[in-house]
């Protein structure tokens, strides 16, 4: 099978590019703009005959004119997040409206798959819980910038269902949760938990916001990657949004104390672990943060054969592990 991978340096791209790449029968189109992902997270696959790389930009369709009549699937990771006030939201407009219009663009071109990767974010303020790929969408207001990545998300979700509909390009709308894992490049634009490990390894403030009572819904990143490469098979996926991730909840100052007992577990060394709470204005301004983010999981499994597999403190487990060994402190 011939597939693009568009963001495939970052987390999630390198992830699945380690799956798919199991099969020899595989050929991967991968590109990046390294603005995130990084070059080594796919290092080991440079010279394999069955992946071809390109340092690209998704918002520049000329990229891709090799690519016409070459592929199969597309599954479209490649965006921009917009991680907090302070950061300008043009480029997160811009990126991922301009970027999933070109790789639709593509898909039609190549009659082929198209997956696109969008977010939880997009159920925005919904107070009903598990979040289901059918309920309504509650976002705020305009004039608060931090919006401007669930909107370009929903946007891109109605995109794909028009080039559903009018082209007839089979498309498939991942909604994920909170993946992490050792792959991750450690900042905000990679959610908290990478953040947290780092700092529970090396004795430095762990910034949580607000009083960390919010609660999310955080996954390993296999067990994502797992439901992805379900929904290349899947022909019952066409046409439909499915919630990917975990459905095991736990508040953002609970899943502190669980990553210092996961170190004292690996190292022998008690932390007492330094939280240092920050306002949520001085992050977001006046966006309201979402207390509560479950996914309603049905949907994956009925179409997807999709459970996950990786407890929260398995997955934190597995990410540590990896960024000891990294630091040689193990």
């Amino acid at each position: 099978m011939r597939i693009l991978i568009t963001g495939v340096a970052g987390m999630i791209g390198s992830h699945l590019l380690d799956l798919l790449l199991k099969d020899p029968n595989n050929l991967i189109y991968g590109v990046d703009n390294l603005k995130v992902g990084k070059i080594d997270n796919i290092s080991n696959y440079l010279g394999n005959k069955n992946f071809i790389y390109n340092t690209f930009d998704v918002t520049n369709i000329y990229n891709f004119i090799d690519l016409y009549n070459k592929l199969d699937v597309i599954i479209h990771l490649a965006a921009e997040k917009k991680g907090n006030e302070l950061m300008p939201s043009f480029n997160t407009l811009i990126v991922n409206t301009k970027g999933t219009e070109n790789m639709l663009e593509l898909a039609k071109q190549n009659r082929c798959k198209f997956i696109f990767a969008s977010t939880s974010d997009v159920y925005g303020l919904s107070e009903k819980l598990p979040f289901n790929e059918d309920d309504n969408i509650v976002l705020g207001p305009s004039l608060i910038k931090r919006w401007s990545y669930a909107v370009s998300k929903l946007y891109c979700e109605q995109l794909s269902f028009a080039y559903y509909k009018d082209f007839n390009v089979p498309i498939v709308i991942l909604r994920y949760f909170g993946g992490f894992s050792e792959k991750a490049s450690f900042t905000w634009s990679c959610g908290h938990i990478p953040l947290f490990i780092d700092s529970v390894i090396n004795d430095t403030e762990v910034n949580v916001h607000g009083d960390g009572k919010q609660t999310r819904s955080m996954c390993y990143i296999k067990d994502i990657v797992d439901g992805t490469a379900s929904a290349i098979k899947s022909e019952k996926a066409i046409g439909e949004i499915i919630n990917v991730g975990s459905d095991e909840e736990i508040s953002v100052i609970d899943s502190v104390y669980i990553i210092r007992d996961v170190f004292y577990e690996l190292t022998g060394i008690k932390r007492e672990v330094k939280i240092k709470h920050i306002p949520m204005h001085e992050i977001f301004g006046q966006y309201k943060d979402i207390l509560r983010r479950r996914p309603d999981l049905n949907k994956a499994k009925k179409l997807l054969s999709y459970t996950p597999q990786y407890t929260f403190k398995e997955g934190v487990r597995i990410t540590m592990l990896e960024r000891l060994s990294h630091k040689g402190s193990i």
